[in-house]
């Protein structure tokens, strides 16, 4: 016996055997039940997820002399065999990719004027109906609008959006989904039980990923795999015969890129060109391993991961290792190199450079954090001031110190503002410029704790541990530094605010900042702090500044504070919006000319000038 691919030998042939189309199938099966089958349908869909399989199945159903509960073929009448054996001669199958001119739907109005020779209906299958032409499609409207009560026309179609409109609303339009992986793997299953043959379920998942939500696809996929395969088929063989990148490789190269390990993420990236892959092809493959990665932290999207129970199990194992914000970073940067690789002319460097990027990232962070904890420059005021003990500086006074305790600066002129607006560097004020500075100065010791830079923020108590890195130091590091900003004890009051917002007013650079600093007013309630701004500009310039606003955070460990911006126009009175400047057009400026100077005018006639409009 000649072999039979399996998407015709496991075709379905009732309505309860569709795999992932249960609304479709239930919509039929009502409408049989009932008596209100429509005289044309159109089913549209992505490629092989069982549009003409419906088709045949409706249509055996309609010509069946006993049918089963009125839903299902008997499979035993003339009718029924007829069908099975392609000898059928009241179902027609057309294919409008190469029957798509007028002259072939001409003959087939044609054919619809008789009458069945054998059963209650003469039913139409058109294929691929988006390849009619225009002209056929008019040929065809008023046949299908009004047919003959015996005749039934099925269109399938995989792009809808190319069916003229009079022709969609003369249908009952189906719309069949893409065949959840799930689905597909049950499926497989089935089929592999029934052919005696022992496939791991990681396989079969590779198998459904590969079809892309197409049974028929899928099922190719199965025979070319198990004709190559003798015996077992397991999860290497089918990436080998698929052409796919082994996940064991990804897993490797997520472990070294966390581990810092560099050479082993080059001789792994070796080994995978060796083996004939694409940059393109690893690039998207990583960035697939890194989003399940991300989606398998937590639980409810743990659940979309389409995957085994035991690849699950080492993904888990694997995201306990790596944080978020690694993974999230890991896929901008390989994004970006996915997008680059167009245009690279050596995309291997540009891989093996994407890599490295995710290697060393947390040092980035790590340098980062260090250049935010570090304190301003000091200038000492007098020859009597000498940095401490414990700060590490250099022979260069504007060089910053660095210390274990959190970084802190005051607004006297002993110490240097913090980083200006918009990132640009402030300059070091040399005497107070505001007598609120002088309050916020004085409710903190400047020999000890200081107020806390811009740069720093409650945020920084969590370090992000590398697998090298001792957990209890951490620890002890972080208890240290909470029980260093509790130990200061600031005013929680008006002024305290006004100086740290005047001390940024200092540093800034923007005009347009500045006057927002001197406009707005602080009210506090309870643990709640409101800014006041006359206009929403204001409140945005003052609201974007994040550093200002943590840094006052960082002043109060203890309190629950709550930032409220606010436009209260009623408590600026005196504040008028600044009036906008009219232009004026060349013939208005000359006129003013004129106006102001005679002689203008005999200027302009003696030199032939005229003034553009």
């Amino acid at each position: 016996m000649s072999f039979v691919v399996s998407a015709r030998k496991y075709r379905p042939t009732n309505f309860d055997e569709l795999i992932g189309q249960d609304h479709i199938a239930t919509t039929l099966k009502n409408a049989l039940r009932n008596g209100q089958l429509a005289h044309a349908f159109l089913f549209s869909g992505p490629r092989g997820v069982g549009k003409t399989t419906s088709a045949r199945i409706l249509a055996k159903v309609l010509n069946c002399e006993n049918k089963v509960d009125q839903v299902h073929a008997c499979g035993n009448c003339s009718a029924c065999k007829a069908f099975s054996d392609n000898a059928s001669f009241n179902i027609f199958e057309l294919d409008a990719a190469s029957n798509n001119s007028v002259e072939h739907i001409r003959a087939l109005n044609d054919q619809v004027r008789f009458q069945p020779q054998q059963g209650s209906y003469k039913i139409y299958i058109i294929d691929e109906v988006h390849m009619l032409t225009q002209a056929a499609f008019n040929a065809f409207l008023k046949t299908l609008e009004e047919p003959p009560p015996y005749a039934k026309f099925i269109l399938a179609t995989t792009e809808k959006h190319k069916i003229i409109p009079t022709i969609l609303s003369r249908c009952q339009i189906f719309d069949f989904r893409r065949i959840q992986v799930k689905d597909i793997v049950v499926q497989l299953q089935a089929i592999a039980k029934k052919e005696n043959r022992q496939i791991d379920d990681e396989a079969l998942h590779l198998v459904a990923q590969k079809a892309d939500g197409a049974m028929r696809d899928a099922l190719s996929i199965y025979d070319k795999v198990t004709s190559s395969t003798v015996g077992d088929i397991d999860y290497k063989s089918v990436a080998e015969n698929l052409n796919v990148l082994d996940h064991d490789y990804y897993f490797q190269i997520v472990d070294a890129a966390i581990k810092e390990d560099l050479s082993s993420l080059m001789v792994t990236v070796d080994d995978i060109f060796k083996k004939g892959f694409e940059a393109e092809q690893f690039i998207l493959g990583l960035m697939q391993h890194l989003r399940q990665l991300l989606f398998v932290k937590d639980v409810q999207t743990a659940a979309l991961l389409e995957i085994g129970a035991a690849l699950k199990k080492r993904f888990e194992d694997q995201a306990q290792l790596a944080t978020s914000s690694f993974l999230m970073t890991s896929l901008v940067i390989l994004e970006r190199t996915d997008m680059d690789l167009i245009r690279s002319q050596n995309k291997r460097l540009s891989v093996e450079i994407a890599l490295s990027k995710m290697a060393y990232m947390n040092r980035a962070v790590e340098k980062k954090k260090l250049s935010r904890s570090e304190t301003s420059p000091i200038q000492p005021s007098s020859p009597q001031m000498k940095p401490t003990a414990d700060s590490a500086t250099t022979a260069k006074s504007t060089q910053p110190v660095k210390s274990d305790k959190p970084s802190v600066v005051s607004s006297g002129p002993e110490t240097a503002t913090a980083t200006a607006t918009s990132g640009s560097t402030a300059p070091e004020p040399q005497e107070q410029s505001d007598k609120s500075e002088t309050a916020a100065a004085s409710a903190v010791p400047p020999q000890k704790s200081p107020t806390l830079s811009p740069a720093k923020s409650k945020n920084s108590l969590r370090l992000t541990p590398k697998l090298n890195t001792n957990i209890e130091d951490i620890v002890a590091g972080i208890h240290k530094r909470e029980a260093e900003l509790e130990a200061v004890n600031i005013a929680f009051d008006v002024d305290t605010i006004r100086g740290v917002l005047n001390k940024w007013k200092e540093a800034t650079t923007s005009p347009s900042f500045r006057s927002a600093l001197d406009t707005c007013k602080i009210v506090l309630k309870d643990n709640k702090v409101q800014v006041l701004t006359p206009s929403d500009i204001y409140k945005d310039l003052i609201k974007q500044e994040m550093k200002m606003v943590e840094e006052i955070y960082a002043m109060y460990p203890k309190l629950d504070l709550v930032f409220e911006f606010k436009v209260d126009k009623s408590a600026f009175p005196d504040y008028e919006p600044p009036k906008k400047v009219r232009l004026f057009s060349t013939i208005e400026k000359y006129d003013k000319f004129k106006s102001q100077n005679p002689n203008f005018e005999k200027l302009v006639q003696e030199f032939k000038l005229k003034p553009l409009s």
